[in-house]
């Protein structure tokens, strides 16, 4: 089961803030305790030892006490208890509770020893001590009152540590009041982070799933974060390739039912007349030879898009060699002799040096100078002439077709390697081409890492030129 980003933003912060109440509530009130406890400890400390020093610092015995001074210390205790909320107790050498700060249920004459033996031997107590008019609990300081090395007795201070853990539980309780205002604050920054990140995901999801239905026209929302602009510009480009790819896949479909359809129209129409007779016996071979055309068309029209697919799909598997490219461009102008007398049309080799060897496939370069010139050859006028020449310049070896024809529109430029495509100056000219030539040519020269472009002036011709790397040992 898929889980959405909004519930792991939800559960998260719901957990995050439930782990968070619990250890400020639970350890808030445990280290709050145990920092109130030493505080106190620590006053307490501080008042049983001024406490010694104003009233016994030259005491040899807590029984040395005259009955005057005895009271005036019980009243000073008792008041102190008031102010303090904190027990007093004067304690001799043996244990014995000499002066109760308490007014009711003094312990005054009563042992410490026979509540707890151990209680004197200690700085501090906490715990519980075996009598009823103590707290269950309770926090003690014992502070011995000596004089040169000789303990005189102890003045005891005891409060209850339930006051204590009890203002750590007020204090706890406001700290709870304090995070429940901050998590509403939060829920209300979560709504405003959802609104701002998660919701325009769904926003964005909602509009891809338009342009997967075909609606391109769906404009997207714009997001002043970095990290969404990046994403939107993404998905637009992505949207206007697939809607780029949507209607080449339109125009290749009709383009090649275009040319499939007139050929076959031929051959239907010359072989139905043949058949029925319009067409006398003796003049069916002239027919023949023009069915005999538009099949060929045809099976030239079907390896060329049987070979585009293959190399989109598996990639040119390219046997490289070295060979001289002078040597291929000869060759390849040779087999366009018959066409050139026939329309007055000279080849002009210009080559920057008797030979260039060059390191890439020969035969598919072979194939893409093939196209160039059959491209030059078919769109030259009567009585002109064509250049090819090889020049190395920058490290690479250049060849450029150059013809004087009709030459390409400069807004047709751009769109001459895709399939099918034609300028509407050549359709006149071009009868037998598929508008495939020059997608093969560049397929063919960008699989050798090389580089083909194409300059033209409308009515004065075009320049083709593609670039090789010179065969490794030299030339």
């Amino acid at each position: 089961m898929k889980i959405s980003i909004r519930t792991i933003y939800v559960t998260t912060f719901l957990i995050l803030a439930t782990v968070m109440f619990i250890l400020i509530h639970f350890l808030g009130v445990h280290q709050i305790s145990q920092s109130l406890i030493s505080d106190r400890k620590a006053a307490l400390y501080e008042e049983a030892s001024a406490l010694s020093g104003r009233y016994f610092f030259n005491v040899k015995s807590i029984n040395e006490f005259d009955d005057y001074t005895e009271d005036a210390l019980r009243e000073r205790m008792t008041s102190l208890q008031v102010m303090s909320h904190a027990r007093y107790f004067l304690v001799d050498t043996t244990g014995r509770i000499s002066i109760d700060s308490a007014d009711t249920q003094s312990l005054e004459g009563q042992n410490f020893n026979d509540l707890n033996p151990t209680f004197l031997d200690n700085d501090t107590y906490i715990g519980h001590l075996k009598s009823d008019s103590l707290p269950s609990e309770i926090l003690s300081v014992i502070y011995p009152l000596s004089e040169n090395s000789n303990l005189n007795g102890y003045l005891v201070i005891m409060t209850s540590l339930a006051d204590l853990r009890s203002n750590a539980h007020l204090l706890v309780r406001k700290l709870d009041v304090c995070f429940v205002l901050f998590f509403l604050f939060l829920i209300l920054i979560m709504v405003q982070l959802y609104c701002l990140t998660l919701h325009p995901i769904r926003q964005l999801s909602q509009t891809i799933r338009e342009y997967c239905t075909g609606h391109f026209d769906r404009s997207m929302i714009h997001l002043p974060f970095q990290e969404y602009s990046k994403l939107i510009k993404s998905i637009e480009d992505l949207a206007t390739f697939s809607q780029n790819a949507n209607s080449y896949q339109k125009d290749f479909v009709a383009n090649v039912s275009h040319d499939f359809r007139s050929p076959l129209t031929n051959i239907k129409g010359y072989i139905g007349a043949m058949l029925d007779g319009t067409i006398p016996h003796e003049i069916q071979e002239k027919y023949l030879k023009i069915i005999l055309m538009e099949t060929n068309r045809l099976t030239k029209l079907t390896e060329q898009l049987l070979e585009l697919n293959k190399y989109e799909n598996n990639g040119i598997l390219l046997n490289y060699t070295a060979f001289d490219i002078n040597e291929v461009i000869r060759n390849a102008a040779s087999s366009f002799e018959k066409r050139c007398t026939e329309k007055k049309i000279s080849i002009h080799l210009m080559f920057g040096s008797p030979s260039f060897f060059v390191d890439a496939d020969r035969d598919k370069i072979s194939q893409v100078v093939h196209n160039l010139i059959d491209n030059a050859v078919k769109f030259s006028s009567t009585d002109s002439s064509i250049e090819i020449q090889t020049a190395e310049q920058k490290g690479k070896i250049f060849v450029t077709v150059s013809d004087h024809g009709i030459g390409i529109p400069e807004e047709s430029l751009p769109h001459i390697w895709d399939r099918f495509y034609k300028t509407d100056v050549s359709r006149g000219k071009d009868k037998t081409g598929s508008g495939l030539g020059l997608a093969i040519t560049r397929e063919i020269v960008e699989a050798h890492h090389e580089y083909i472009h194409a300059t033209s002036i409308l009515g004065s011709g075009t320049d083709f030129s593609f670039s090789l790397s010179p065969h490794s040992s030299g030339f």
